[in-house]
């Protein structure tokens, strides 16, 4: 940090990046160096076996042994270079650009004597006896040598970054800089997706993506190895926080559990106690009811889940629902766009335990913006499921990229309701296909009195907000009941008080609390952490990577707690041209409007809202709240499995929780795991 500036360009590397890779680099020459010196021993001794070439064989050697001495200590000397300073402080490293030019110098001529040795060995000017061991170490000698070169090649290659280094001017006013910005991200995500197709929503979202990832990265100046370097540094803190908060419940059972405090910089302030969530619910909402419809989320999901979730049965328990070649016989009128063998509709099956006749529609048909559904008829329950699919192939992860906001409108939904872009017009494409094959209101008619439960988890939950007030139309038309929504890892929204609304979040997942707000709060973050740093990198690295293996130890985490976080109003780092704090307005009525974010130093040329930033998204309604268990030696009688639950408050969520278990927590089998530990320990699940 800052990216490394050698021969006019910007690499994705910073000048402490080189420890680790000329550590190997060194150990690769001493290889290469005794390979080398090998053969001319040998050579030495077996002058007389070569027929021809003696002379230029040696003067191969010796020239390759000469280049790779002085390449070896030019290395050398990067590396201790490269390993002064703090991440930060980059003036001791200030020589590391001369020495990676002269770095290059010296590779331009072993490559070319490599390239003339191999020319002499190939066309026979060298020559042995094929009974000596020169013939063998000499084409090792060149074989390795080639891969050598072919690797450093590609290392360049894939450190050059042809992204500008963003200039105030372009940030205030936007203009070209932006615009090569957003062209950047947008080749990159149509690479990665092999996406070529320039339909007019498709184009759309990949512009759409393109601009998040520019509003995030456009004015920082961090590499690869920074971000991670600051999620080890983030992680202790949070690891540290989290032991102090189980000391303080083994002290008292009843404290509310707080799991977005990390790191406190730059955090949302106390916007006061919501009695929302705290006042009586629905009788409907229920933890028992979260857990049986989680089943519906899930299985809307198919097979990959399912044979996850049951690696060893899972062939068995789909067998009697499967139906072999049915691509050449007509499939059931009520699957769309299943595979041959209607794995999906059988994995479905399975999992929910529904029969052919209460299974009234399934499609799925995935693309951008449009993500499989189905409907089905719960006769346990007594009520009518629309169950969403998330997040499963890299169309919906573009779908999900969509984080802007954009307002939602409809019967049942508060004026001026924002909402997850991506996940609205996602929304949208369920409504058409239901208005197309009027689905859900035949499922509805053909069981009168039953209820309406809409359910999903991730992008799924975040859809059906979107959904609920053409589907009370569909249960008014039908006499059906009013519809309710459970969302499973839901993704937010600009309100957060909706009764008709029940969200499950479980543990550090990271999808809930996914928002432009918070994802410029964590970068905010990992500005202040790198800057307190005193560690280099590579430490901060190499720490990292013992803590995955062996875990974080108690001194570690009061060593890394030591370091004094930043004020607020302290400026992050010099230069900094967008740093920002969250701060609360005195509210004249209960709503997240309130909140706003504010630059810590004012500049009238900057501006005061990042961009995408300006309405805080939260997850929506009665929030469910699963964590982990204590370990057992420390639990209170009367605690079961390996979660507990609590009814939280949405400001609970508003920060990122860096964890090794942000994504763990998200996976379906994993909520519907936490949900079924959080039922049995309700002796009545309400």
């Amino acid at each position: 940090m800052p990216a490394l500036v050698v021969f006019n360009r910007r690499w994705r590397i910073g000048s402490d990046d080189l420890v680790i890779p000329g550590i190997i680099e060194v150990f690769l020459r001493f290889v290469w160096l005794g390979l080398t010196t090998a053969l001319l021993v040998q050579h030495e001794s077996d002058t007389s076996r070569c027929s021809s070439g003696s002379h230029l064989l040696r003067l191969f050697l010796l020239g390759s042994l000469v280049l790779q001495g002085v390449t070896l200590v030019i290395t050398m000397l990067l590396v201790v270079h490269s390993c002064r300073g703090t991440i930060v402080n980059t003036l001791p490293r200030k020589h590391v650009p001369a020495l990676l030019v002269t770095r290059v110098v010296f590779g331009i001529p072993e490559v070319v004597w490599n390239f003339i040795g191999s020319a002499w060995i190939v066309t026979g000017q060298i020559e042995c006896e094929p009974d000596t061991a020169l013939p063998v170490l000499m084409k090792a000698l060149v074989i390795y040598t080639w891969i050598a070169i072919a690797l450093i090649l590609l290392g360049i290659l894939l450190l050059f970054d042809p992204m500008k280094r963003p200039s105030r001017q372009g940030i205030v006013e936007g203009g070209a800089l932006r615009s090569h910005y957003i062209q950047l991200w947008e080749k990159r995500c149509r690479l990665l997706c092999c996406v070529r197709s320039q339909d007019d929503n498709i184009s759309e979202a990949f512009k759409n993506v393109a601009d998040v990832f520019a509003s995030l990265f456009e004015d920082l100046d961090l590499v690869a190895s920074d971000l991670a370097a600051a999620m080890v540094l983030l992680r202790l803190k949070r690891k540290y926080e989290e032991q102090r908060e189980e000391s303080f419940r083994k002290i008292d059972r009843h404290l509310p559990i707080s799991r977005s405090s990390t790191a406190s910089i730059g955090t949302l302030q106390d916007e006061g106690r919501l009695p929302f969530q705290q006042s009586p619910r629905p009788e409907w909402m229920k933890v028992g009811s979260a857990e049986h419809f989680m089943k519906f989320a899930m299985a809307s999901y198919g097979w990959p889940w399912f044979m996850y979730h049951n690696i060893c049965q899972g062939c068995c328990s789909m067998k009697s629902h499967l139906m072999c070649c049915s691509c050449c016989r007509s499939p059931p009128r009520y699957v769309m766009q299943d595979n041959c063998c209607l794995c999906h509709t059988a994995a479905l099956k399975a999992l929910t335990g529904l029969s052919e006749e209460n299974i009234t529609y399934i499609t799925f048909h995935n693309k951008i913006y449009e993500v499989p559904f189905f409907i089905a008829i719960d006769d346990e329950t007594q009520n009518v499921v629309l169950a969403i699919r998330g997040t499963l192939s890299l169309h919906d992860a573009i779908t999900d990229l969509n984080a802007q906001c954009i307002k939602v409108e409809g019967e049942g939904l508060p004026e001026g309701c924002m909402a997850h872009k991506g996940m609205v017009q996602t929304a949208r494409s369920v409504l058409t296909r239901l208005d197309s094959t009027r689905a859900l209101a035949e499922a509805c008619s053909s069981r009168p009195g039953y209820g309406l439960v809409i359910t999903g988890h991730s992008l799924g939950a975040g859809a059906v907000l979107s959904v609920l007030p053409y589907c009370g139309r569909a249960t008014q038309a039908s006499g059906a009941l009013p519809s309710h929504r459970l969302g499973d890892s839901a993704p937010g929204n600009s309100h957060r008080q909706l009764s008709f609304v029940m969200s499950v979040v479980v543990g550090d997942d990271l999808v809930p609390r996914l928002s432009m707000n918070s994802l410029h709060d964590l970068r905010h973050k990992i500005k202040c952490v790198l800057d307190t740093c005193s560690e280099p990198k590579y430490r901060v690295l190499a720490q990292g990577c013992w803590y995955m293996l062996f875990g974080i130890s108690t001194s570690s985490l009061h060593s890394a707690n030591s370091v004094d976080s930043p004020a607020q109003d302290r400026p992050l780092l010099e230069g900094s041209g967008n740093s920002f704090t969250y701060q609360s307005t005195p509210p004249v009525q209960e709503s997240v409007d309130d909140v706003q974010v504010m630059f810590s130093e004012p500049d009238p040329q900057r501006p005061h809202v990042p961009r995408h930033t300006e309405t805080p998204l939260f997850p929506p309604g009665r929030i469910l709240y699963c964590f982990p268990s204590l370990p057992e030696q420390d639990r209170l009688e009367g605690s079961v499995g390996d979660w507990e639950y609590t009814w939280s408050e949405a400001k609970e969520f508003s920060q990122i929780l860096i964890s090794p278990f942000m994504m763990r927590h998200h996976l379906p089998p994993n909520v519907l795991r936490a949900l079924r530990d959080a039922a049995s320990e309700a002796a009545d699940p309400t």
